[in-house]
């Protein structure tokens, strides 16, 4: 799937990776988890908006990240984001209703 169809009015691309492909994707918010059991391609559900979790992206081979419940995210994690092409995304929803709100699009 691409990053773009994710978009809705909910779901806002805070980088210049529209066209990114995602398979799967997983939800968390221990970094810890995501190691050991995020895959590689997927997209990560978090409410984690720190550097941090853009390091964790790299070393797993994320795709892209949905930050939930509008936490802040700096400018320093949306310009390594880009400079990685991964995707970052930000939306006011809680993250069990991300999961759900893309299940129901088909989009996980």
């Amino acid at each position: 799937m691409k990053i773009s169809s994710i978009l809705s009015k909910d779901f806002t691309l805070l980088t210049n990776n529209l066209n990114i492909e995602y398979e799967g994707c997983y939800a968390t918010d221990l970094l810890s988890a995501a190691i050991k059991s995020a895959n590689p391609n997927n997209l990560l559900v978090t409410i984690i908006s720190h550097s941090t979790t853009i390091a964790l992206a790299i070393m797993i081979d994320l795709k892209a990240i949905i930050i939930s419940e509008n936490r802040p995210i700096s400018n320093e994690m949306i310009q390594k984001a880009n400079d990685e092409s991964i995707a970052l995304i930000q939306t006011p929803m809680k993250t069990h209703e991300v999961i759900i709100n893309l299940f129901q699009r088909g989009l996980i």
